[in-house]
């Protein structure tokens, strides 16, 4: 028996996803079932999924928003940028010159021209580590395929190398890279410090991700249209055997 019905959609940049929620869609969850984490982990068991949530104030129109993921949140403004875009896209907001996000307990504000692109960090580089928008980023060139189909010897490599100095590896060769954060967790999109790495101190136009999505770096902006996957309706069904996940449609 369906128990609740989740309104959601899904987006991705350069591969990483973003599924949206209206925090009115959580109200009144069934007992026995954490709504949130069931919308993190569908599909059942993905680690990649990001959880937006939002409020819109009735009078003041502000958006309250937060942002959840299991392996950690990853290009935070772009992630947000992103969100925005799709909601003057869908003719949820009206579109204005800028937008401001009550976001954790900050406030984020983004022009209009700044929704599909983001300047690139500053480098530097200290005891042999990048510094990076505040993250170490540990580079090393190897001889391994950076292919989805060499994930094991590229994991393998990712865990041998880890010395926990680092917030970012990142594994690269001949155009390619592969990017992992401290955990070993690979990150299959792109991550904006490591491109700015790219960018500012190796002077490189085009990388190419594991997901095998090629970016092109120009102006030192990191440009990331969103793409639509999905609108979705998650169905909570009581008799699941797993208690782990949806029916979805």
């Amino acid at each position: 028996m369906i128990v609740k019905t989740v309104n959601s959609y899904d987006i991705h940049i350069h591969g990483q996803l973003l599924r949206v929620i209206e925090k009115n869609e959580l109200r009144a969850g069934p007992e026995g079932f954490d709504v949130k984490k069931l919308l993190l982990n569908e599909p059942r068991g993905s680690k990649y999924m990001n959880l937006l949530i939002f409020h819109e104030d009735e009078i003041t129109g502000g958006l309250t928003v937060t942002l959840d993921s299991i392996t950690g949140i990853e290009n935070e403004d772009v992630l947000l940028k992103s969100f925005v875009s799709s909601l003057v896209d869908r003719g949820r907001i009206e579109k204005k010159e800028s937008y401001s996000l009550d976001f954790n307990g900050r406030t984020k504000k983004y022009g209009q021209n700044e929704l599909i692109e983001t300047p690139l960090y500053e480098v530097g580089l200290t005891d042999g580590l990048y510094e990076v928008n505040h993250k170490k980023i540990k580079l090393v060139e190897t001889g391994l395929h950076m292919d989805i189909q060499y994930i094991t010897s590229i994991k393998k490599e990712i865990e041998k190398l880890n010395d926990s100095t680092y917030d970012y590896l990142v594994l690269s060769n001949d155009g390619k890279h592969a990017a992992a954060n401290k955990n070993n967790d690979i990150l299959p999109y792109p991550i904006i410090e490591v491109i700015s790495l790219f960018d500012r101190e190796l002077g490189t136009e085009r990388t190419t991700t594991l997901n095998g999505d090629d970016i092109k770096i120009q102006n030192g902006r990191f440009e990331h249209a969103y793409q639509l996957i999905s609108n979705s309706q998650f169905y909570i069904d009581h008799t699941d055997i797993y208690t782990e996940g949806f029916v979805i449609k």
